[in-house]
């Protein structure tokens, strides 16, 4: 499918390959016998000074471009973007949200190894469906999705160093190429002190890392980085969001009435760009529309499902029971336990990331007897996007063949869920 995509930061393979010329000839400058003295520290120098200028150039991506995609098991293949080509595993995405534009569904992910979210924009809700299923995102999007809207004080210390590095670099090999390699020398040597000063600024601004998210989209509600301090309002509340100078300005209730959130451009640090900026505008409005119950709302068959709870039983008995109710269906028979199974039911309850696991894992079991040839195809799929890695094993051993294994582990699984919430609850502290 055709869509729109941006990844500002790239992989860290692309973001490293233009320092690999600077690199090898500072390693040539240092080994290489053919130079000789003035010349080696020169190239040596134009190495430091090309390292330095690379550092300086917009690397960061500010525009979507058009690629091609291809939805699978718990991935997403991104083709025919360049350097941003990639393959977005599930298990990566942090957080995601979505929004309906005028082109047709944007998604904003989070991504583990990116320090701004990627953006990918499709043309249908058809197509949004096949990313959803692919990445596991429910209805209400998933986990907490982070924006660094300014680059930090250290970026900036970093960009201050790099310039002057550049400059007087320059400086330096102008008078060796164009004066004399005397000059340069006594040039270098009244700048040694200068120019050991602004690398180690440099270095300090890279060493500083990424800027914290000032701008966050999280269950709870919206939650933002001001001067005055953090500021969470809920989604409903928020009335509209308008770019200003130096800021993005949110209009809430009183007694604020607005709020600003500092914003730069990427040029310096981890700012945003000129698409990051649109759309985290069209990610709060969509979900404060969604809040004032403006959205689509969520076909829920939960309550139809009910019956597939386990209800005191023990592991092997909930299998058998299911097993019953799955060659039921394959024989298009009905009336289990009252209740009539539909496979759409099914197939909803399973591909939805925000239901229940013992839901997701009954409706897979059942399904596994279906008669449909791309069923368990389906099935493979669906759990291939399960992030969580208990829920994904439960899934796993429910669709087992072997149902005295599938007991066991379930049991075993049983057994270990407690301790799981007890730890999980330590580490919240």
């Amino acid at each position: 499918m055709r869509a729109a995509f941006s990844d500002p930061q790239g992989r860290p393979a692309w973001r490293r390959l233009p320092y690999a010329a600077p690199l090898a000839l500072f390693l040539l400058a240092c080994a290489a016998p053919w130079w000789t003295g003035g010349t080696a520290v020169l190239v040596a120098v134009l190495a430091i000074t090309l390292a330095h200028l690379i550092g300086l150039m917009p690397m960061r991506q500010g525009r979507k471009r058009e690629a091609e995609l291809t939805c699978g098991p718990g991935y997403v293949e991104v083709k025919k973007a360049g350097a941003r080509s990639q393959r977005i595993e599930a298990r990566s995405i942090t957080g995601a949200t979505t929004a309906r534009t005028a082109r047709g569904v944007l998604f904003t992910l989070s991504h583990a190894k990116r320090d701004q979210p990627l953006l990918i924009e499709v043309d249908s809700e058809a197509d949004a469906e096949k990313v959803r299923h692919a990445l596991g995102i429910g209805h209400g999007g998933y986990g907490t999705v982070a924006w660094r809207t300014a680059h930090s004080s250290t970026s900036k210390s970093g960009f201050v160093g790099r310039v002057l590095t550049v400059l007087m670099g320059a400086l330096v090999l102008g008078l060796g190429f164009f004066a004399s390699p005397e000059a340069a020398a006594i040039a270098g040597f009244l700048l040694s002190p200068f120019l050991f000063l602004t690398m180690l600024l440099s270095l300090v601004g890279w060493l500083g890392g990424a800027s914290p998210p000032s701008l966050l989209m999280t269950a709870e509600g919206l939650r933002m980085q001001t001067r005055q301090g953090w500021f969470t309002v809920p989604y409903g509340h928020v009335h509209d969001v308008a770019p200003i100078l130096g800021a993005l300005q949110f209009r809430v209730p009183p007694p604020y009435n607005f709020v600003d959130v500092p914003a730069t451009g990427h040029l310096i640090g981890h700012g945003l760009g000129a698409d990051d900026r649109e759309a985290l505008v069209e990610q709060i409005m969509s979900a404060s529309a969604r809040a004032r119950g403006l959205g689509t709302a969520k076909n829920d068959v939960t309550g139809r499902l009910d019956s597939l709870r386990r209800t005191g039983e023990s592991p092997r008995e909930w299998l058998a029971r299911l097993d019953m109710a799955g060659r039921m269906l394959g024989s298009a028979a009905s009336g289990y336990r009252g209740h009539t199974l539909d496979a759409e039911d099914l197939w909803a309850i399973l591909e939805d990331p925000e239901a229940e696991a013992d839901l997701r894992a009954a409706a897979a079991r059942i399904l596994r007897h279906s008669p449909q040839t791309e069923a368990r195809a389906r099935i493979a799929a669906a759990v291939a996007a399960v992030r969580d890695e208990t829920t994904n094993r439960k899934l796993r051993i429910a669709v087992r063949d072997d149902v005295d294994g599938a007991s066991e582990e379930l049991a075993v699984l049983d057994a270990q869920e407690p301790l799981a919430a007890v730890m999980m609850r330590m580490q919240a502290r």
